[in-house]
């Protein structure tokens, strides 16, 4: 972080060193007269069409500091009214259309020794609008009589936030719903036909900048015809629960049947989800899932609040008296469903998290090799068992070690076997989906021990394809912006909870902050400056959590197996807290206030401990400078009904951390850390947590959009 603000800082000077370039002969009062041009405020070097900038002049060693305003353009030939205006204060006016080229200079003229000049360089653009929720390639789907927020983004970042609101019917007008001025959708209670409308917003100033939402009214949020994977954790009366499974949905959205792994603190246990399971919804981004299941799972009966992200996933927690635990659900892509998907020559790398024999925390990192056919020829593996490590163990090759996806149904069976210790570990996967060939989608699957918990560590996790690009996953191929969020737990039975922002310098040195909740004992935007090894295959040793430049305490060293560069899950190598996270890209950068805005589905991701308060909640961010807001709900264990939130945030938008600060149901802080941003587009996820230290027992929550 200290290097992306300082590259920040040296960015702004600069502009502000070309921009105060003067240019001319002498004068009367010598050669010495300099003209600076800047901006109020500072350093804007973008505006939109139709809107205004004021400049400023300083003119030096001069007695009469006026100046004249002028624009030339980009080459300094003369400019044309397509240039905009400027009045003789140095209010600039933009164009109603962007000139070509769009870029001008604003030159200041000194009174006193016209030869001397100096000039800005200003790009005027005009408005580009994102529209919030959309789906890639496919419409958004709404369920029948139930409403969905829409939220729009104008950029440049200094361009007002508003919009008009239309609505377009396929099936005719009024058919399809309503749309009020603020973007709020509400479907109709009965199915059109065509069942598609269109929601566009147009920026009020510039009728150019406009974007569409194309919507799909429907009777289910759950995608028709999909197969859905899930896996939640947490505790029930009697101690730590861990659930993974499947389900299938037919043309209507209704849950035909599936299946389900638990593992609770006596025993593993598999059943089958039944198709009177069903999932209701009240708004389209937030509903009541039921998963029924066959005798032989010790609870035959969960119920989830769900917050909903666009495209259909989900973040939900247990809301019932049978337990606290939190997770989430994700399409799952049946052309997977074969052993052929985990191709040969392809890696794939693991976290998994839980508690051993005596209940005690435990965490998994490693990675194994399929063959395409059932076979896994080779592997790593790291354990931190309550504090003793066994680190880089091989994995022994097939007939040993195989897995089995050959059902078709999507679940499947892992075997791994310990070369170092001859320990065998059984698991249950259940595929996802993903791509093998690029790190932006890879192939994902959920993971759980089906060991006897008594005899084998109760684990669950997920499963990641490793992008070959970085190889040989080297010193060099750790050098990107990251964010690690960390979960562990102290002797006290507390939660010790960490968002992380690093930069691996791809030599060996890695930099930034970290802010923390040790059970009730904050750390706030802690510096460090520490080391990273490399082992090749992927398999780093990362020293975290560092304080300041010498690296000190309270810095771990953790084993970090990256699925691509900057991206991958970590492991506390040696102590009894066991933390376990991962690490995720930040591939962005200069991050701005609106590309926050709009809809986020948010939960608590695998509580340390059984005082978490897990929590489900819908998050609506408002970003119009200078003041940024949020809104939306949360579901909490104790209210039956969901709890309106209210509250401000804030941002470093040139680091992607900041603070959101509710206000209600009940005052609360957190640090907020942004994972991703496409340039001039909308942030698509990011990490928070609690650093109130009246929360003891604190989570990293996960929200996309």
């Amino acid at each position: 972080m200290m290097m992306k603000n300082y590259l920040f800082a040296v960015a702004l000077l600069s502009v502000a060193v070309c921009a105060g370039c003067a240019t001319g002969g002498g004068g009367h009062t010598g050669g010495n007269i300099v003209v600076t041009v800047d901006t109020n405020p500072k350093g804007q070097d973008v505006v939109a069409v139709t809107l205004t900038v004021q400049f400023v002049a300083t003119v030096t060693h001069v007695n009469d500091q006026s100046v004249t305003w002028s624009r030339t353009q980009s080459d300094g030939s003369a400019c044309t009214a397509a240039c905009g205006t400027i009045s003789a204060s140095g209010l600039y006016t933009a164009p109603a259309a962007a000139p070509n080229p769009a870029t001008i200079n604003v030159v200041a003229t000194s009174v006193e020794n016209p030869t001397k000049t100096g000039s800005f360089s200003l790009t005027i653009r005009q408005i580009a609008v994102t529209v919030t929720p959309k789906v890639n390639n496919a419409p958004l789907n709404v369920v029948k009589g139930v409403t969905q927020q829409f939220t729009a983004i104008a950029v440049p970042d200094v361009a007002p936030q508003t919009f008009n609101w239309t609505l377009a019917c396929d099936a005719g007008a009024n058919l399809c719903g309503t749309l009020d001025a603020n973007g709020l959708f509400t479907a109709p209670n009965t199915i059109p036909n065509p069942a598609t409308a269109h929601v566009t917003a147009t920026s009020t100033i510039d009728p150019t900048g406009s974007d569409t939402v194309d919507v799909a009214i429907v009777k289910s949020r759950l995608v028709a015809s999909t197969t859905y994977a899930f896996r939640f954790s947490g505790f029930d009366g009697n101690g730590p629960l861990t659930v993974a499974g499947n389900f299938a949905t037919d043309a209507n959205g209704a849950i035909t049947g599936g299946n389900e792994d638990e593992l609770t603190a006596s025993a593993a246990n598999q059943c089958t989800v039944l198709g009177t399971s069903p999932f209701t919804s009240d708004t389209n981004d937030h509903g009541t899932l039921t998963l029924r299941t066959s005798a032989g799972c010790a609870v035959n009966t969960r119920t989830f609040k769900v917050a909903v992200s666009a495209d259909g996933d989900g973040r939900m927690i247990e809301f019932d008296a049978n337990g606290r635990a939190s997770g989430e659900i994700a399409q799952a892509d049946a052309n997977k469903f074969k052993n052929s998907a985990l191709p040969s020559g392809s890696t794939f790398v693991f976290g998994l998290s839980g508690v051993d024999v005596a209940l005690k925390r435990a965490g998994f990192v490693g990675l194994f090799q399929p063959d395409g056919t059932g076979k896994i020829t080779s592997g790593m593996l790291d354990i931190n068992d309550n504090g003793t490590a066994s680190s880089a163990h091989s994995v022994s090759p097939f007939p040993l070690s195989a897995y089995d996806l050959s059902t078709g149904d999507g679940r499947g069976t892992m075997t791994l076997v310990d070369n170092s210790s001859g320990t065998t570990y059984n698991y249950a996967i259940y595929m996802i989906g993903g791509q093998t060939n690029k790190a932006s989608n890879p192939l994902t699957l959920f993971v759980i021990s089906t060991d006897d918990p008594q005899t084998r560590p109760a684990v669950s996790g997920t499963i990641v394809f490793q992008d070959p690009t970085p190889a040989p996953y080297d010193l060099a191929d750790l050098n990107a912006f990251a964010v690690s969020s960390l979960t562990g737990v102290d002797t006290n039975g507390h939660t010790l909870v960490s968002l992380a922002l690093s930069n691996g310098d791809g030599k060996g040195k890695i930099n930034g902050s970290f802010d923390a909740n040790n059970a009730g004992t904050i750390i706030a935007a802690q510096t460090f400056s520490c080391s990273y090894t490399s082992s090749g295959s992927g398999r780093y040793i990362v020293t975290l959590l560092g304080n300041g430049t010498s690296c000190g305490s309270p810095a771990l060293p953790f084993v970090f197996y990256a699925s691509a560069n900057s991206r991958g899950f970590l492991l506390d190598q040696s102590s009894a807290a066991v933390y376990t996270g991962q690490m995720d890209l930040q591939p962005g950068s200069d991050f701005a206030g609106s590309e926050l805005a709009g809809s986020f589905a948010a939960a608590t991701v695998s509580p340390g401990t059984s005082g978490v308060s897990e929590a489900a909640l819908n998050l609506l961010f408002t970003a119009e400078a200078p003041t940024f807001t949020l809104a939306g709900s949360q579901d909490v264990i104790g209210d039956p009904n969901p709890e309106p939130l209210a509250g401000t945030y804030t941002v470093d938008f040139t680091t992607g951390t900041g603070t959101l600060v509710l206000t209600q149901p009940a005052a609360q802080n957190y640090v907020i850390y942004l994972l991703d941003n496409v340039k001039d587009g909308p942030i698509q996820h990011f990490v928070m947590m609690n650093v109130d230290p009246a929360t003891t027992n604190p989570s990293v929550i996960f929200a996309e959009r």
